[in-house]
């Protein structure tokens, strides 16, 4: 039986230890009850929101040189995706604490911007991040939208009312390539991503999507989409019509955000983090490779998101679970 009657809220006088005890059950109780209120709202797939560190800030903060005394790859949390800029830093998409990371090829902190929230430098778990020059864009997940900002951290601009968007990309003409998750398509913008231009939707067929995650396209501006439900990657031509596909055998268990990047010979790679595997395709699409470890022998324990640096031959893969980045050598071709 309910009522809309507020129940009488009696004074209680507690002292000594027994009632300094009692003061702080409750207290604990009540944050316990307020912070399952505040992720009851969340949109039906999200995970709960992370606080930000309060030591950093939410404007852009960019290091030349990595800050002494913190370990490498350190301060990130369910870390999804990384992109690697003409300088050879190491831009991360920090998922759990709603920011976006820099770091230097060793993984030394260099700095970065973000927090809970929806301002311009604010994200809400952001999946991915791209790169092309100077101009960078951020898939902010949980905000529905793209950022696009420059790799000095100005802001540019927004392009929203997309449904969990968990990947983006940049062709070599400028546009920018993003996987609409929650509505079973793509979107491909201008540069200043005016101009959204919707392609596929929900189906099995070809150009046809099941909740795409990663996204990237290849020198030659052909367009690599993970169609995770369908368990294939896609390649689309440079104007989004449908060329042929790479059946997937995984992509099972646990998250199944599979990102996606491309070598400059063609060869794709792949991540499944299920497997502890990253999967390397040569350009016809025969499997080449199963990469399980990195430098030293370090093994994958929950691949996700990919970066290939074309000038040092380095594959970075952002290891989800361990919070962590491993680098793999790959051939120098592959990378070229």
């Amino acid at each position: 039986m309910s009522s809309s009657r507020r129940p009488t809220l009696l004074p209680v006088r507690v002292t000594g230890f027994r009632g300094a005890l009692f003061l702080a059950v409750c207290a604990a109780a009540f944050a316990l009850s307020c912070a399952r209120k505040e992720t009851a709202g969340q949109p039906a797939g999200a995970a709960p929101a992370s606080p930000t560190e309060t030591s950093e800030p939410t404007e852009p903060t960019i290091r030349e040189e990595a800050l002494s005394g913190r370990a490498p790859w350190s301060g990130m949390r369910e870390p999804r995706d990384g992109a690697v800029d003409d300088r050879g830093r190491v831009w991360i998409a920090d998922f759990g604490n709603s920011r976006l990371r820099i770091f230097d090829p060793d993984g030394g902190y260099l700095g970065g911007w973000g927090g809970v929230g929806n301002g311009n430098h604010q994200f809400r778990e952001p999946c991915a991040v791209a790169i092309r020059g100077s101009d960078l864009y951020v898939a902010d997940t949980w905000n529905g939208r793209v950022q696009y900002f420059t790799t000095a951290g100005e802001w540019k601009g927004t392009a929203a009312g997309l449904y969990g968007p968990r990947g983006v990309a940049v062709g070599p003409d400028g546009r920018v390539w993003v996987t609409d998750t929650g509505n079973h398509s793509v979107v491909v913008f201008r540069a200043n991503l005016s101009e959204p231009q919707t392609l596929g939707g929900p189906g099995k067929g070809p150009a046809e999507f099941s909740s795409p995650v990663g996204i990237a396209v290849g020198p030659s501006g052909s367009v690599y989409v993970a169609d995770t439900g369908n368990r294939r990657v896609q390649i689309l031509d440079s104007k989004g019509a449908f060329v042929r596909a790479i059946p997937i055998q995984g992509w099972e268990g646990g998250i199944v955000e599979p990102h996606v990047d491309v070598g400059s010979d063609g060869s794709v790679f792949v991540s499944d983090a299920a497997a502890r595997t990253v999967l390397e395709f040569g350009p016809s699409g025969t499997l080449k490779n199963r990469l399980t470890e990195g430098a030293g022998k370090q093994p994958l324990t929950g691949p996700l998101g990919l970066a290939v640096d074309a000038t040092h031959g380095i594959l970075y893969v952002v290891e989800s679970a361990a919070n962590s980045v491993v680098k793999i050598e790959i051939s120098p071709a592959t990378a070229r």
